[in-house]
This record gives structure tokens, sequence and C-alpha cells, in this order.
């Protein structure tokens, strides 16, 4: 049977990918800090949970009764997603040695290296790779093991755990007991926006989506919009107490926000076209090339981050352009997506 396709998903992935190269550019810098920050920290977020939301729900609409099937399309999947993890930290690896080497090669940086390879990704935004693997590890044994309601909530409470970890580190660093643990939390894991504690909550809520009817339009519309007003609030509150960070990302309105904002997207029935499946290929090639060009643009240009931006994007497009063309005559392309 042909699974259903779902257009607006894939229209929405390609702009997500836009809103990480917003992450990694700071396009608004120069015309305001305020509303860079505001951009980045609250529209901007919305994009990753996207990607692991709908991953875990394309991936666990295939999800049956079989086990046996069940595990081979885990294999299958779980395969694809670290061969493309292996190609980009090759791909990755001159900027790893220079980042590494720049100010004086250490052993311990190797340890570094295999520690970020394993948990926070081998170049800073591929995170999102062996974080997914986790997490689909993670919410697949929970759910063939103990079901739907306690695969939720298990990833709920990591991600609350992960939440304070995240959100509240400005906080535990000025506290003399408190600031041990967590500096050596850090030593280990370096961030809780992982594949353990930021990866499952969204792989499940795919994991419920695919299991669900989906809610009328007007209602996930009118959600997310409630869910986004409270985040902007959330992130307000955060930066006037003075703990919002660059790397501020777990915020807890974001659940409901994802929620209502897959789920509406999912209602929105439109004809599929090929140009859609091209759009969701260019999404992953853009999230993944883009810091090849951001990085270099980045130290050139370091007072023009708008210009960054679009010179970034148009560079990562065209990237993505010309793997897809290609990747018919030149089949060793395929492995890119």
């Amino acid at each position: 049977m042909t699974k259903k396709k779902y257009a607006m998903i894939d229209i929405a992935k390609y702009f997500s990918a836009l809103l990480v190269v917003c992450i990694h550019t700071f396009p608004l810098y120069e015309i305001s800090e305020t509303l860079n920050t505001y951009w980045i920290q609250t529209i901007c977020r919305i994009a990753v949970p996207f990607f692991f939301t709908t991953s875990g729900f394309f991936f666990f609409r295939k999800w049956s009764n079989n086990k046996e099937e069940n595990t081979d399309n885990l294999k299958h999947y779980l395969f694809r997603l670290l061969k493309i993890y292996l190609i980009w930290t090759v791909i990755y690896l001159p900027y790893s040695i220079w980042d590494y080497t720049r100010n004086g090669f250490h052993i311990s940086s190797i340890f570094s290296y295999i520690r970020d390879f394993l948990l926070n990704g081998s170049y800073y935004h591929l995170w999102f790779l062996p974080a997914l693997i986790t997490a689909t590890i993670i919410v697949s044994f929970l759910y063939s093991k103990k079901g739907m309601m306690t695969t939720l909530k298990v990833s709920l409470i990591l991600y609350i755990a992960g939440y304070f970890i995240n959100v509240y580190a400005p906080v535990w660093e000025q506290l003399p007991l408190i600031s041990f643990f967590y500096s050596f939390f850090t030593k280990v894991f370096t961030t809780a926006r992982n594949g353990f504690f930021f990866g499952p909550m969204f792989v499940s809520m795919g994991l419920l989506l695919s299991k669900t009817r989906r809610l009328p339009k007007k209602v996930n519309a009118i959600g997310f919009m409630i869910s986004f007003v409270l985040m902007v609030i959330e992130v307000t509150i955060y930066r006037f107490t003075g703990i919002l960070r660059d790397l501020t990302c777990m915020y807890l309105c974001l659940i409901p926000a994802v929620y209502f904002f897959v789920n509406w997207m999912l209602t929105i029935d439109i004809p599929y076209k090929d140009s859609y499946m091209t759009m969701r290929n260019e999404s992953l090639l853009i999230y993944t090339s883009h810091i090849l060009f951001a990085k270099v643009l980045l130290n050139v240009f370091d007072q023009a981050h708008l210009v960054v931006y679009f010179v970034t994007l148009a560079l990562s497009q065209g990237f993505a352009t010309l793997v897809i063309r290609y990747k018919e005559k030149y089949p060793i392309l395929n492995h890119l997506v």
C-alpha cells in the first residue's frame, strides 16, 4: 500500500532548513540585537524539533505488530542515518582539525572529539544526526516494551531534566555544590541538547501523531499561535532574568508549539508534486552543508551578518541543486541524502 505523501511537511522542512541557517549566521544582528535574539530564540527554535517530530512520524507510521519487520525497518533507518553522518563527518574533518589545533593540540582533544562524535556531533551542527539515532533507539525500545503512554512519560521526564540543565545553566554555575555536579555533567555530555534529553520528546511526539487522528485545522492553528505566544513570553522571562544564552533552546512551550504545528501541517492537503520531494532532499543538504560556507564567510564579513546569511543560503542551495541534478549520473552523491 502506498503511503500518503504530505506536501506541506516537505515545504515546511525546506523553510526549516533556512531557519537553521539563521541560527548559525545571526542575520539580524546589525539591524537589532534584540530582534535577532527573538527571531532566533522563538521562530528558528521550532525548526530542529520539527525535524525530529516529522522523522519520528514517518518512521513510526511503518511500525506494525510484526516485530521482525519493525526490527528490519529500524536497522535500515539507523544505517541510513549513520551513513549520512559518517560521510559528513569526513567532509567536515578539515574544519574539525583546524578548530582543535588552532589553539595548540592536546591529547585530550582526541577524547573530546570521540565524545562529541558519539554525543554532540562530529561538527557542531551535525549533532542532529547522532541525536536522532539515539532518540529513535530509545523511543523504539520504550514503545515496543512499554507502549505509548510510558514512552511519552519517560520522554517528557528526560526533556524536563534537560530543560533545567539547558535553561538554568547560568544558575547552576553560580551555586557552589551544584556547580561541581554541573561541571561534571558538561565534561561528560557537554550539553543536554542531545539524543538522550532533547530528542526523545519530539521523536515520541512523531510516534503519537503517527498513531492518532489529526485535530481540526482551526484547533491546530489556534493551539500553535497560543503556544508560540507563550514561548515568546517564556523567552522574554529568561532574557530579562539574565539566564538566556545562545545555546538556550529547551523551552517548555516548545513542546505544544511543535505538536500543534506538525499536526497543522499534516492536515493541509494539497496535491503532491515531484518538486516537493526535491525540497525535502534540499532541506537535508542545506542543513548539512551550510556551515562549510558560513564558517568562512563569518570570518571574512564579520560585520555583515545579513550578507553572510544570504550568501551562505545561495551557496548551500547551489550545492543542493548540483547534488540533486547529478546524483543519477554520479550515484555516489546519493549517499549525501
